[in-house]
């Protein structure tokens, strides 16, 4: 069985023959990939997946946006969530989420104004990735870019983990 080890920066398994050709190419996508990230590290938040995501009442948590604007700001991301005018009413604590509002940049889409197009025009205009877990199908033909941008997350008791 011939070793095998992983690449540093991928973490994947090689064999030892074919590691160090491996590295040289992961190598040179992760100095690319950070230019980018650098560049981009404003972040628009999508606030009603993130509330809703794994809530076990099916009632948006405002624990999930702290635990995020604190995770995101932490590792040096400007965040700003976008959340609709309904999850206003509907979360589970409205004075935490109003303390939330006055803490971190929150844009609240207008009534009858979609909050994924808030979302996509926020990203397009200050050139943002997006978090959330939510695919966008109704916008990929208007926006192409909207894939590349586009940051899944979890949720952890510790905070928020960027997939």
């Amino acid at each position: 069985m011939p070793k095998r080890a992983r690449c540093p920066y991928c973490d994947r398994l090689f064999d030892r023959d074919t590691l160090d050709n491996h590295i040289m190419r992961c190598r040179s996508r992760t100095r690319t990939t950070r230019i980018k990230d650098e560049k981009r590290r404003t972040v628009i938040v999508d606030g009603n997946n993130l509330a809703y995501h794994t809530t076990s009442r099916g009632s948006p948590s405002v624990k999930n946006l702290i635990l995020a604007y604190r995770s995101l700001t932490s590792a040096g991301f400007i965040p700003t969530f976008v959340v609709s005018s309904a999850l206003v009413h509907n979360i589970d604590r409205p004075i935490e989420l109003e303390e939330f509002m006055l803490t971190a940049e929150v844009e609240q889409a207008p009534r009858g104004v979609d909050d994924d197009y808030r979302i996509i025009q926020l990203a397009k205009k200050r050139d943002a990735d997006i978090i959330s877990n939510d695919r966008f199908l109704n916008w990929i033909d208007r926006f192409p870019w909207l894939n590349s941008r586009l940051k899944k997350y979890r949720i952890t008791p510790s905070g928020l983990l960027l997939v």
